[in-house]
């Protein structure tokens, strides 16, 4: 989360600076504390006009270099930076590793990355730190380009980091994504929580910050209108790194949210992971590569099935106090360019998003079914439960009941419901452990499941009872007579 913030107040600061920055020439010596001050483009046109007269002086490219590195002219400054290794400037090394890192062309990052750490053994220096994560980030994205997902991007957008999830247009079928403010009062701890509630709507999914970390929680809907407490999903997804913003497919079992942390290539990477029936638990999650992710933040991937559109959130683009959303058209299977494409850098940061477009194709279509759904502000309104009353009548809220004892009676039901669940838990559970066991702890065990299978037979018939009575009290009072 701080990787993500400290990004929003460069961009900031990278803009500001070149909006104030005059062509203003300082003396050498201002201008160097103008580039340790990271004001790149005021101490840019001092260099400039310094190499003029020495336009082989290492330190000076060097400087006029990184300072057209941060202010993204990456095809000057290469020139400038080559010169500084010419002239021995072992930075100038490192700076021409982050430069083409930066584009994507990271075979030579990694070689320009070993050119420093090579330079600076021999003068018996220590190199500077983290440039082993930076050479790993850097193979990362070598392994990551040669599997670029050909994807059709429909649409960006530059929207306001601070309510970003409200121009997401989803389908009810879809769910919807819930900021702060629109979340149970009970959940309301964190600012930074965005959550995801299933059309369902009996569990919420959110990233929770449990210890010093966010871990991917669920948050299940109780009886009396209250929301328990957030637990963690799964230990094969949450790690020591922050896990954040999940989304969960109409299937149930097909979850992405986004992890920074040394597997991730930028802050936030894109992850998607399954759960097993079979095991009861979610896979190791997958990366879901580029281009939806990059050096910088990607998050809050969504897929409407019903649509069949995808969105997802980055600051790749480094705008001051804006994100960039992208709409795309998830493939049903993944299809990837080939690796002597002569825009796959282009392709895997979506510089352009016109050249994901397929020929003479009308996306048309998709975006007016985006613009036909108007942002779901109405009250979070849980539907707790499926209760059919008779034809044509389904009740799926406490207070869609008129007769308070059918009422009574069908939380009765739920909670009996509810008990047996929890028996087939800790039932299931104990037959794991057994099967495991030595004879003594057989033994020791039998007695328990044997108990817990008698208490589970003895309540099965209890819930549906229970709706019964529900059921004829409810039709009685509504004067609905069912023959």
């Amino acid at each position: 989360m701080r990787t993500f913030i400290y990004s929003i107040i460069a961009s900031i600061a990278a803009l500001a600076c070149c909006n104030n920055a005059l062509a203003e020439i300082y003396t050498l010596d201002e201008a160097r504390e103008l580039f340790k001050a990271e004001k790149y483009a005021e101490a840019a046109p001092t260099f400039k006009a310094e190499l003029k007269k020495k336009p082989k002086n290492g330190s000076i490219n060097h400087w006029y270099g990184v300072c057209l590195y941060h202010m993204q002219q990456y095809d000057d400054a290469i020139k400038y930076l080559k010169i500084g290794i010419e002239r021995k400037v072992a930075m100038s090394h490192y700076y021409l590793g982050e430069l083409y890192a930066t584009t994507y062309r990271f075979d030579e990052a990694i070689d320009a990355y070993n050119a420093y750490i090579a330079f600076m053994q021999k003068e018996k220096k220590e190199p500077i730190e983290g440039i082993n994560d930076r050479i790993a980030s850097a193979k990362m994205g070598q392994k990551m380009m040669r599997g670029v997902e050909r994807v059709q991007v429909i649409d960006s957008l530059a929207i306001d980091s601070l309510d970003f999830i409200k121009h997401y247009r989803l389908s009810p079928e879809a769910g919807r994504l819930l900021g702060y403010n629109a979340l149970p009062e009970a959940l309301r701890v964190d600012s930074n929580v965005i959550a995801y509630l299933p059309q369902r709507g009996d569990v919420l999914y959110m990233g929770h910050k449990l210890n010093d970390n966010y871990d991917l929680c669920e948050s299940n809907y109780l009886l009396g209108e209250d929301w328990g407490a957030p637990h963690s999903l799964s230990q094969n997804i949450n790690t020591a790194d922050n896990q954040n913003y999940p989304y969960l497919l109409n299937d149930g079992q097909t979850l992405y949210f986004a992890q920074d942390g040394a597997s991730s290539l930028g802050g936030y990477d894109i992850y998607v992971t399954m759960f097993n029936s079979e095991r009861g638990d979610f896979m190791l999650p997958q990366n879901l590569g580029m281009p939806f992710n990059s050096f910088d933040n990607d998050f809050m991937m969504a897929i409407d099935e019903n649509l069949g559109i995808g969105w997802f959130i980055t600051d790749r683009n480094h705008i001051p106090g804006k994100l960039s959303l992208y709409i795309f058209i998830p493939n049903d299977t993944k299809k990837v360019y080939s690796n002597d494409n002569e825009k796959l850098p282009q392709l895997a940061q979506l510089s352009s998003i016109a050249d994901t477009w397929v020929e003479d194709a009308d996306y048309s279509t998709y975006i007016n079914a985006i613009a036909s759904i108007e942002p779901d502000e109405s009250e979070l309104r849980i539907q707790e439960f499926h209760f059919v009353l008779c034809d044509g009548i389904i009740y799926t809220h406490s207070s869609d009941f008129e007769n308070p004892d059918a009422l009574r009676y069908y939380n009765q039901a739920r909670s009996l419901q509810h008990k047996i669940d929890q028996r087939n838990a800790q039932l299931n559970k104990l037959r794991k452990e057994y099967a495991q066991a030595n004879a003594s702890q057989k033994a020791s065990l039998s007695n328990t499941i044997l108990q817990l299978e008698q208490e589970i037979l003895d309540c099965t018939d209890s819930p549906m009872t229970y709706e019964n009575r529900a059921r004829r009290a409810e039709l009685n009072y509504l004067g609905i007579d069912i023959q």
